[in-house]
């Protein structure tokens, strides 16, 4: 969200060492947070002092890392990033950045990427590439939430997803906006009963996977309201919808129309209204059909829209590679450069703060590092992509560089670096500019200028595929997906997205020591086990042990686990979106069996 905190030098020199410890001050002039924190911003301070921090480069020679200086480094990463370009040309070369870098640093990325001449430059943002794409993609124009203090001045909103787990601090105007206005419609979409969904009146309980077929509804409804709605796109939504009535698309979502309607009305009548859509990793379908419809159906009823990614600057880094001009025509996406790693035809790939092997649906990353010829890596922190690169380049955190980050309202954020990086650890900045500075003019027609126009996708690819898909909901399967159970994830306050930093902390391992599978009392005795029990969860793609948590709130037929962990992401199915051309999140049916033993 872009919160505001203070960091400060502490002085418990006799146990952190002659600096002495940092401490943190809550920044009450905060525009954002106001004085607040949820535990991301709290757990801010075991990032800086953390034990395991990357402090010095380091280079695999024989199956071993070893640390070098920055100078042999940076000099071997040149020369092996040149012998590709030489031996397989600049398309064998891909670089990923993640939602951790400043927005300048995702433009030195591209200037890397054209300097290489490779097109292949894309961010890994698994939870926010949908959702951020979507309204783009769907040619819609609705006005922005600029700040907290419109919702709180909203009289009716409408939450899609589990808003309060993923930016804990907006639970506080949004509940303003709730109880200090008592006429306030807050209503919230979301197929399970979340810490969002408790405050939902009414609560829009869709059948899982069905989020879109919702906002559909209440479109469709919008538009019967008001003619003069949605004029520049009406007509091709209504042909996308084909001859679905708002009876059809209740039916879709598992909803009454007579529950909808007063949302929809809320919307169009109220002056001041809002929609605001969370990410839900591999917990709604076609989540860029889902962020597209709530962009639509906001600009149809006069609505405000705010999209709350997770990564802490996915929207700085989406826009700045974008307004880059990347991923570049014929240039491969993240999830396309791992599938060309794993047939052999990607033979590099530097990944620029992010954790693909954790963050990214599926075996599959794993399985294209074991064909790649250099994989180099930038993180503040070991992690799965680390243990497997073949270069490391230690990162510094958020409080000890400078530059600038979007927060979730589209305002340009300073940072400002209250600590310097512990031992030889940089800045991603830093590192590109000496690489750059190693690489010249480059390889090959980068000196020359090469210029990259920004990728656009159609509209009408857009509603096609809304089309195709609520084709495909209203046959009736052939063959059901094998699996007793359909399972959503279970989203962590401590954790932003893939959990990659977060979940080091103290306070998430304290009180998630254990990979957990919520299940509901009814299942539990279907299985014969109680609290405590282990299982394997298997899906057509993987299997996972657990302990069993019984809790009445979960839907009876689903079962959820924390997406930040590893183990539950390689139960998804590896599939590529058509229109984003990136990851189609989607939820998956699992097997639950009982593996004997217990918590102890």
């Amino acid at each position: 969200m872009g919160c505001s905190l203070l960091l400060r030098p502490g002085g418990d020199a006799a146990f952190f060492g002659a600096d002495g410890a940092p401490a943190l001050d809550y920044d009450a002039a905060g525009a954002v947070n106001g004085g607040s924190l949820c535990a991301k911003g709290n757990m801010v301070l075991e990032l800086l002092i953390h034990p395991q921090r990357l402090e010095a480069p380091a280079v695999r020679r024989a199956d071993e890392c070893r640390p070098v200086a920055w100078d042999a480094a940076l000099d071997l990463l040149r020369e092996r990033l040149l012998a590709l370009v030489r031996d397989h040309g600049p398309e064998s070369i891909g670089i990923v950045v993640g939602p951790h870098l400043t927005v300048e640093e995702a433009r030195l990325a591209a200037r890397l990427a054209r300097t290489l001449c490779t097109g292949n430059l894309d961010a890994c943002l698994a939870e926010d590439r949908a959702l951020l794409s979507g309204p783009e993609a769907a040619g819609a124009l609705p006005a922005a939430v600029r700040s907290p203090r419109e919702i709180a001045e909203m009289t009716a909103l409408l939450l899609v997803g589990d808003l309060f787990t993923v930016a804990p601090c907006m639970a506080k105007c949004v509940l303003d906006a709730r109880y200090e206005r008592r006429q306030n419609l807050l209503s919230v979409l979301d197929a399970t009963r979340t810490r969002t969904a408790w405050f939902g009146r009414p609560w829009l309980r869709c059948r899982p996977g069905r989020e879109a077929a919702a906002l559909a509804l209440l479109l469709l409804l919008a538009l019967e309201r008001s003619p003069e709605a949605g004029s520049r796109w009406r007509a091709v939504l209504l042909d996308s919808l084909g001859r679905a009535s708002t009876q059809d698309l209740a039916d879709l979502a598992a909803l009454e129309v007579a529950a909808v309607e007063p949302v929809a009305s809320a919307l169009l009548g109220e002056k001041r209204s809002g929609v605001i859509v969370s990410p839900a990793f591999a917990g709604r379908e076609r989540d860029v059909l889902v962020s597209g419809l709530a962009a639509l159906l906001a600009e149809a009823t006069g609505s405000h829209l705010l999209l709350m990614p997770s990564g802490p600057n996915a929207r700085g880094v989406h826009e700045a590679l974008a307004a880059e001009g990347f991923p570049a025509p014929g240039g491969l996406t993240t999830a396309e450069m791992f599938e060309a790693a794993a047939t052999g035809e990607l033979k590099g790939l530097l990944v620029l703060g992010s954790d693909p092997f954790a963050a990214l649906a599926s075996a599959l990353p794993r399985v294209a590092a074991l064909n790649l010829r250099l994989l180099a890596v930038t993180a503040p922190l070991p992690g799965e992509t680390t243990l497997a690169a073949d270069v490391v380049l230690p990162a510094a955190a958020w409080a000890e560089k400078d530059g600038s980050v979007q927060n979730a309202f589209g305002e340009d954020v300073e940072l400002v670096p209250a600590l310097p990086p512990p031992g030889a650890a940089r800045s991603e900045a830093w590192i590109l500019d000496a690489l750059l500075a190693r690489l010249g003019t480059g390889p090959g027609p980068a000196a020359a200028g090469i210029s990259w126009p920004a990728p656009r996708v159609p509209a009408d690819l857009w509603f096609e595929e809304l089309r195709a898909w609520l084709r495909r909901l209203r046959r009736a399967p052939v063959v059901p997906e094998a699996g007793s159970h359909l399972l959503l994830p279970r989203l962590l306050a401590p954790h932003a997205a893939d959990g990659w930093l977060t979940r080091r902390f103290s306070w998430p391992r304290h009180e998630f020591p254990h990979l957990q599978l919520w299940v509901s009392p009814a299942h539990a005795r279907d299985l014969g086990v109680a609290e405590g029990a282990r299982v394997t969860v298997r899906s057509r793609d993987g299997s996972a042990r657990m302990l069993l948590h019984v809790e009445p709130r979960v839907t009876e037929g689903v079962v959820q686990a924390s997406s930040s962990h590893p183990e539950v992401r390689g139960l998804l199915r590896w599939r590529i979106d058509p229109v984003l051309r990136d990851l189609d999140l989607s939820p998956v049916r699992v097997n639950v069996e009982v593996a004997g033993g217990s918590d102890g």
